[in-house]
C-alpha cells in the first residue's frame, strides 16, 4: 500500500508525525519509539530566549481528555542551534524534522529563521501563532487575519523552506484565518492548536492547574479539530497537517477524510510513548481493510460525501 506523501519540498515516508510539545526534541521519547519509522516530529517551540515555563502544576487530567499551561517551556534559540538540532541531524535519517517557532513579536519570528536558517538537517517551519502579539496589546496572531498575514509576509522572505503555519480553533471563522496564512505565503496549515479551557478542584477551589487557565487536547478535540479542517480546506487548497485527539488509526482516517494530508499525534504520546506506531498500524489495517492502495484516495473523501447532502 502506498503511504508516502510529497509534501513541503520533500517526502514523507507515511503521514504520522509527533506534534510539538509533546516529544520533547526528540531524545526525550527515542527510547520509547524508533522515531525513524514515522513520518516525521515536529519539535518543541523554539523561542529567542529559554523560558523557564508556567508555575506547576502544568498538566490536569479529565474525563474527555487533558489541559496543559506548560508557558512554552524551551531550551532558547541558541542553546537549540548548539545542542537540540545537531542530535536531531544525526539520529534522525528518514523521519522529516519541523521546527516549531513561537513569539511574543513579529521581530521574535524574524530572528529565529534567519539564524536556523542556514543550517542543516530540517525541512520546514510550523510557525505556532496562537501566542499574543505584546506589541499589539496582547492580541492573538492566529485570531487575527491582519496580524498573521503580517507576520507570516515578514518571515516569508527569509527562507525558502516550508512555512506551515499552526493556527487556533476558538476563532469565529477559520476558514478566513486560513485564506490569510495562503496569501501571505504560506506553503501549508496546521489544524488545530489547543482550545482554551479552566477547571476547578472542587476541594480547594483552586484552578487545577498553576497558571488557571490551559489548553484543551486530547479526545474532546478531535470532531473540533476534524471540522476545522474541512472548513478550511474548503476555502484553500495549500495542504493541511490535522491535530487534535488522535488516538487510532480510525482518528487518523477522520482527518484525512476532512482533507488533510498528514496528521500529528499529540496528548495521546503522554499516555503511551508508541501511540505514534499505533496510530500508523491502525491506518495500515484500515487500508487493508478496505481495500485501498493509495492513502491519497482517502484525503478530502468527505467532502465528496458532504456535497451530496
Amino acid at each position: 500500500m502506498m503511504l508516502v506523501q510529497d509534501l513541503f519540498q520533500t517526502t514523507f515516508q507515511n503521514p504520522v508525525l509527533l506534534a510539538s510539545g509533546t516529544a520533547g526534541y526528540g531524545s526525550e521519547i527515542a527510547r520509547n519509539i524508533d522515531l525513524d519509522q514515522l513520518g516525521g516530529i515536529v519539535t518543541k517551540a523554539v523561542t529567542p530566549e529559554y523560558r523557564a515555563g508556567n508555575p506547576a502544576p502544568r498538566v490536569a487530567e479529565f474525563d474527555a481528555g487533558m489541559m496543559n499551561s506548560v508557558g512554552l517551556a524551551n531550551v532558547g534559540l541558541q542553546a537549540f542551534k548548539t545542542e537540540k538540532l545537531p542530535w536531531l541531524r544525526e539520529n534522525l535519517h528518514r523521519a522529516k524534522i519541523l521546527i516549531n517557532v513561537a513569539g511574543r513579536m513579529t521581530e521574535d519570528y524574524l530572528e529565529i529563521v534567519e539564524t536556523l536558517d542556514p543550517e542543516e538537517g530540517f525541512s520546514a517551519y510550523e510557525l505556532n501563532l496562537s501566542c499574543p502579539n505584546v506589541k499589539e496589546g496582547g492580541a492573538i496572531f492566529s485570531s487575527d487575519p491582519e496580524l498573521l498575514h503580517q507576520l507570516v509576509s515578514q518571515v516569508r522572505p527569509l527562507t525558502k523552506r516550508p512555512l506551515i503555519v499552526k493556527l487556533a480553533p476558538n476563532v469565529p471563522e477559520i476558514g478566513a484565518i486560513a485564506e490569510a496564512a495562503e496569501s501571505a505565503g504560506a506553503d501549508g496549515l496546521t489544524l488545530i492548536n489547543t482550545m482554551p479551557g479552566l477547571l476547578f478542584d472542587t476541594t480547594t477551589r483552586r484552578p487545577l492547574l498553576g497558571a488557571g487557565t490551559g489548553g484543551v487536547s486530547g479526545p474532546a478535540l478531535l470532531p473540533i479539530g476534524v471540522n476545522a479542517v474541512y472548513q478550511a480546506r474548503r476555502r484553500v487548497e495549500l495542504p493541511i497537517i490535522g491535530v487534535g485527539g488522535i488516538r487510532s488509526g480510525d482518528d487518523a482516517v477522520q482527518y484525512l477524510l476532512a482533507g488533510a494530508s498528514l496528521v500529528q499525534i499529540g496528548t495521546a504520546s503522554f499516555a503511551d510513548p508508541t501511540a505514534a506506531r499505533r496510530v500508523l498500524s491502525g491506518l495500515e489495517r484500515y487500508l487493508r481493510r478496505h481495500q485501498i492502495s493509495d492513502l491519497r484516495e482517502l484525503i478530502g473523501a468527505g467532502h465528496r460525501v458532504m456535497a451530496d447532502h
